[in-house]
């Protein structure tokens, strides 16, 4: 058992610029945040999600990882074998990214250098620059097991990941096919959906007219791409569309050449959008290719991997770029009395969040996973409760995507990631293996052949992400940490990311592990700033987290963003304020600390309570409290509600053990010293999975048993006494000092003046003492108050000196003179009468009637008052 610190070691404010850093480093020598499986205890596991090498800590941090953070330290503190697995993602395009605009200021490519020298710069970039963001994150306070850090590139990963798509190839899941893809034209690279983001741009809509190829009838459509209607090869009307259903089957001709098209139906249609035919081209848009492969049309390529319009198109376009092609078209189209109108358009224009390019829908030769066999078992898990959503309505969000799954593009035109475990022969001949060797033995064995080249491309990053869960407990291999860890017990992620990780994780861990990789999934809310805006450097609202960190300390921080936290929101508006509170109260703590610790009779050494018989009233309320607050912050944490929970115990140190408790001890009593100890002690257990370095540096001041506050025990509400009637009798007394506070306040008396409470005889010597001292009042005993039957409490009078009293009296009759006199002129005024409406007039005889009213009562109270000669 520790005893408590002197006060001279104490300092005067809590500086947390100098005990955030010196309390990590003690806690990373400690080596508290490493676990190994012990099947002895209850697993709690949660994998981070894996921040970019490129990344750097934002506010969106604040929310998700934090609350990881506070889960694991607070299973911890349960005694389970509690874990938080870090580790990192390649990032495979974003990283390319990033060194290839290095490269190009110092006038080289990745081309130039060749594909070994270039990786070899990509991970010296990896070893300057990937650690930036979990310096990040020690200054946030986070404590995963470092010592298991994972990275997606490490060899053990990397085997795992060839060694799931090889077996995914085998099983005829993954296949290499000409599909729709997303194109970025910059980067020269296959885009998934979560690395576009959809921007509203100026533009133009162009009304373009078909002529029916007999000369009898015309279609007009209207694109926003004009320069795509060279790989058009249908106009498409909804079926049940009057003004097309005699045209369906017939052709029109597609200007600018010397093609002609069919008019096909299609229930993707709108029909009451724009003319109601659309132009369909399958080759570079999702919608039209779809209803391409529905009505086998031809899918020309008009436009090439380079951003050029291909030989698919005549002559005078060919070779042009996308944009030139654009100008080209549309001049030509009006030449030809072709172009009906042109209408200026905001529309959303697909963006590489990589390169800033217009992204370009286009077919390409790719490799593709089949998806529908993995969805089926990854939606049954939803559907039988296995995996559970917070807030429960993600789930259908979750299932929505599962039920129209699309086969997944998995291969990439990048250079740093996991090379495609995919080998070609002299003729195309296609080998899949775990190694180089494993493919010439096969390619001897099946084609005769031992000349080999490698596919060149890598696999999407997600591939890799989707293993996570399980490879970075070493899977394949049955290893401790898989089979004791695995499910983790909860996955904390961002609602954008369900459909391109969490599904992915999902489907992938049934299929390979055979169970889901966590029980529950709790969605975090996306932070704003106060006035609902997406936080972003253009419009000068971003926040950076450390620069807070520096302002305020990272336990303010945390205590700041939690408690704008709420399950039933999925917006949180980042509100600085309530990190510059958090800040005060930390000081608050301290300055609890600091009066606990100069008590001159000294805190006990042992953590126990005196018996009931030494507790007074104050102390059985505040251990009542506390009790509830335990209770209360608990089944917060496991509901995953981290802002009730910060509340909870913010309400309860500042408001209850800080402006009540700590005000009663100042009457002396034998159990004070102990029950504060207690209480703090208990109280900043409750608050450290939330704000980890203050609870740590104050609980070093009090007696305590451990080396540190990570491992303590979280308190048990049914070691800590529960007086009911106690603490409803302090209640009674809280809701009398609350009176008389309310009455000084009301009466703007000075701290010098005392306020007089009337009691009944019967009330008790404690409580009259701590009646005094909170209301700071003279207490005397009411005559004839023997016969009250219930809680003297309960008969408490508050007065004010009568003095003070009659000045008021005054003031306010004065003021009741002036509204009566008012009025009376106004209502004798015939002008005012005759010309206001009844209603009007009505109201101001209302208020006239309310005012003499109310003069006469005050007039009443000062007449007896002046009666007991003490109103002069």
């Amino acid at each position: 058992m520790r005893t408590h610190a002197a006060i001279d070691e104490l300092s005067k404010t809590y500086d947390a610029a100098t005990v955030e850093p010196r309390r990590y480093r003690q806690w990373i020598e400690a080596g508290v945040f490493h676990e190994e499986p012990d099947p002895a205890r209850p697993p709690f596991v949660i994998s981070m999600p894996p921040p970019n090498i490129t990344g750097r800590a934002h506010l969106g941090h604040g929310s998700t990882y934090t609350s990881m953070d506070v889960l694991t330290r607070y299973h911890r503190m349960l005694g389970e074998n509690a874990v938080w697995i870090p580790g990192q993602d390649h990032a495979a395009i974003a990283t390319e990214s990033v060194v290839v605009r290095a490269l190009a200021k110092e006038g080289q490519s990745r081309e130039s250098l060749g594909r070994e020298k270039y990786l070899e710069r990509v991970w010296a970039w990896r070893e300057q620059y990937g650690g930036e963001i979990n310096d990040a994150f020690r200054r946030l306070g986070f404590g995963p097991d470092w010592k298991r850090e994972r990275f997606t590139m490490d060899p053990a990963l990397s085997a795992a990941v060839v060694k799931v798509f090889v077996a995914l190839f085998r099983e005829g899941l993954i296949y290499r096919g000409t599909r729709l893809i997303n194109w970025d034209i910059k980067s020269q690279s296959t885009l998934s959906d979560a690395e576009i983001e959809d921007e509203e741009r100026d533009g133009f809509l162009w009304h373009i007219r078909y002529p029916g190829e007999d000369g009898s009838f015309d279609v007009h459509v209207a694109t926003t791409r004009p320069e795509t209607m060279l790989g058009d090869t249908a106009v498409a009307v909804h079926p049940d569309d009057d003004r097309y259903r005699a045209l369906v089957g017939k052709h029109v001709r597609l200007p600018l050449t010397d093609r002609t098209i069919p008019i096909v139906a299609d229930d993707s249609v709108e029909r009451d959008f724009g003319t109601g035919a659309v132009k369909v081209t399958p080759a570079h848009d999702a919608l039209d290719n779809a209803i391409g492969e529905r009505h086998g049309l031809p899918m020309p390529s008009v436009i090439g991997l380079d951003g050029k319009m291909t030989d698919e198109v005549s002559p005078a376009y060919r070779g042009l770029d996308r944009f030139e092609a654009r100008k080209a078209v549309v001049r030509d189209l009006e030449a030809a009395g072709m172009l009906v109108k042109t209408e200026p358009r905001r529309h959303a224009v697909p963006i590489s969040e990589r390169s800033g390019d217009i992204v370009e829908p286009l077919l390409s030769l790719q490799w593709f996973c089949r998806m529908a066999p993995l969805a089926a078992p990854a939606l049954q898990a939803h559907r039988d409760g296995r995996l559970r959503f917070v807030p429960e309505r993600f789930g259908r969000t979750y299932e929505a995507w599962l039920e129209n799954i699309k086969d997944w593009n998995v291969s990439r035109q990048v250079w740093w990631g996991h090379q495609l475990p995919v080998w070609y022969g002299p003729n195309e001949e296609t080998i899949v293996a775990e190694t180089e060797a494993e493919a010439h033995e096969v390619a001897l064995r099946d084609f005769g052949i031992a000349e080999l080249r490698r596919d060149p491309d890598t696999l999407d990053t997600w591939f890799s992400s989707g293993l996570w869960p399980f490879s970075i407990l070493g899977w394949p291999e049955r290893t401790p940490e898989l089979e004791h860890w695995y499910p983790n017990s909860v996955l904390i992620t961002g609602r954008e990311i369900i459909f391109l990780w969490v599904a992915r994780m999902m489907m992938l861990g049934l299929k390979f592990v055979g169970d889901v990789p966590f029980r529950e999934v709790f969605v975090a809310p996306l932070v704003f700033d106060d006035k609902g805006r997406k936080m972003s450097k253009s419009l000068g609202n971003a926040v950076e987290p450390l620069d807070l960190v520096d302002k305020y300390g990272a336990d303010a921080v945390r205590l700041g963003i939690l408690r704008q936290m709420r399950l039933e929101s999925q917006e949180l508006r980042f509100d600085e304020r309530l990190c510059e509170k958090a800040r005060d109260f930390n000081n608050k703590m301290w300055n609890a600390l600091r009066y606990a610790v100069s008590l001159p009779e000294g805190l006990p050494r042992g953590g126990t309570l005196p018996p009931p018989s030494q507790l007074g009233l104050a102390d059985k309320w505040i251990l009542s409290e506390l009790r509830a607050t335990v209770q209360r912050v608990t089944a917060a944490l496991d509901r995953y509600e981290f802002g009730i929970a910060a509340d909870a115990v913010v309400e309860f140190v500042w408001y209850k053990y800080c402006d009540w408790y700590l005000e009663a001890t100042k009457v002396p009593s034998e159990s004070r010293a102990a029950v504060l100890s207690f209480v703090l002690n208990a109280a900043v257990r409750l608050l450290h999975p939330i704000a980890p370095f203050v609870t740590e540096e104050i609980w070093q001041a009090l007696p305590h048993d451990g080396q540190t506050i990570v491992t303590a025990s979280w308190p048990d509400p049914e070691e800590i006494p529960d007086d009911k009637a106690a603490a409803a009798r302090y209640e009674r007394l809280r809701a009398a000092v609350t009176k008389a506070r309310d009455l000084r306040a009301e009466l703007g008396l000075a701290p010098r003046e005392k306020l007089t409470l009337e009691v009944p005889a019967a009330l008790d010597g404690g409580a009259r003492a701590l009646l005094a001292l909170h209301a700071h009042a003279e207490i005397v005993e009411r005559v004839a108050s023997n016969g009250f039957a219930g809680d003297p409490l309960e008969a408490v009078a508050v007065r004010a000196p009568r003095g003070v009293l009659a000045k008021r009296y005054r003031k306010d009759a004065e003021r009741l003179d002036d509204e009566v006199g008012r009025l009376e002129k106004k209502l004798s005024n015939e002008q005012f009468t005759s010309k206001a409406s009844p209603d009007v007039v009505a109201k101001e005889r209302e208020k006239l009637s309310s005012y003499r009213s109310e003069r006469e009562r005050v007039r009443e109270l000062l007449r007896g008052l002046e009666a007991t000669g003490e109103g002069a």
